[in-house]
């Protein structure tokens, strides 16, 4: 009985050297990823925003005078170089321990939530947190999990600000809620031409401009607007650029395996867990 744990403890072992050294794999295919992924945002993001002036909006921006269409596309060229950098910084090393939150004193806790606080306050109650180990599997699902929803949500900012400058520029409508791009955003709303591109017509439930009248309300509640903005998609960026489509299969071939070692685990441990509790009867039956 002892020898059965102590093959199963030592597979165990072998199992969380094996995805330590999946987790290097990982690391390195992921920064490949998101140096191509940064490139071609960085031109997707023009592409987009050009076709927007001078697909979508050409009076617009030929309304403009000539300083700002060049502070237009200096903001836009900015943001994108910045965009591809940010997305590379999101590359962390994979971290084996979490905080644990820690309940404070009254009076401490309220002198940590002012928000007021400086750097050096922050940086104290993160050492009240005490660190909490992780295993290998949790310590790579985590850093998975949290990677993909930051490459998600840089995408968004991105996508916001670049919409946002075509606001300030008159290119694109300011009267249109940012609520109802998210909206416009989350459905199949990209023009099947332009990727990355939302064209889509929306209904509304408030729109200004109202005389007050009945009708003028119904008007309003059953209007449509035609929203065009910038909406960096990771499926439209991938599926356009063979070579981040290829990185990316290679991070789902390394997600299967990792699924495949994560399942024998599980079943490893609880053979352990059930041979321990057989054991510790036996060690106490009379």
């Amino acid at each position: 009985m002892a020898g059965s744990i102590q093959e199963i403890a030592q597979r165990l072992t072998a199992l969380d050297q094996k995805i330590e050294t999946m987790g290097d794999t990982f690391t390195e295919t992921y920064r490949s990823y998101l140096q191509q992924l940064g490139q071609t945002v960085r031109q997707q993001l023009i592409l987009s925003c050009y076709k927007i002036c001078t697909e979508n909006y050409p009076k617009r921006f030929l309304a403009l005078p000539l300083s700002q269409r060049q502070q237009l596309q200096d903001d836009l060229k900015a943001l994108a170089d910045q965009t591809a950098t940010d997305l590379q910084e999101l590359l962390q090393p994979i971290e084996h321990t979490q905080p644990e939150p820690v309940e404070l004193p009254d009076e401490l806790a309220a002198l940590l939530s002012d928000e007021d606080l400086d750097d050096e306050d922050d940086e104290y109650q993160e050492e009240l947190e005490p660190k909490t180990p992780l295993t290998p599997i949790e310590a790579l699902t985590i850093w998975q999990e949290q990677l993909d929803r930051s490459i998600h949500k840089t995408l968004k900012t991105a996508s916001n600000r670049a919409n946002q400058y075509l606001q300030d520029a008159e290119i694109l409508q300011k009267r249109i809620p940012q609520a109802v791009i998210d909206a416009a955003s989350k459905s199949e709303g990209n023009d099947p031409n332009s990727p990355n591109l939302l064209n889509v017509l929306v209904s509304a439930s408030e729109k200004s401009g109202t005389d007050g009248t009945p009708a003028a309300a119904a008007a309003a509640l059953n209007a449509l607007i035609h929203v065009v903005a910038v909406n960096l998609k990771l499926n439209e960026l991938e599926f356009n650029d063979i070579p981040l489509m290829n990185l990316r299969n290679k991070i789902r071939d390394l997600k299967k395996q990792f699924q495949a070692i994560a399942r024998e685990y599980q079943k490893k441990q609880r053979e352990h867990a059930v041979l321990e509790a057989q054991h510790a009867w036996k060690s106490t039956w009379t």
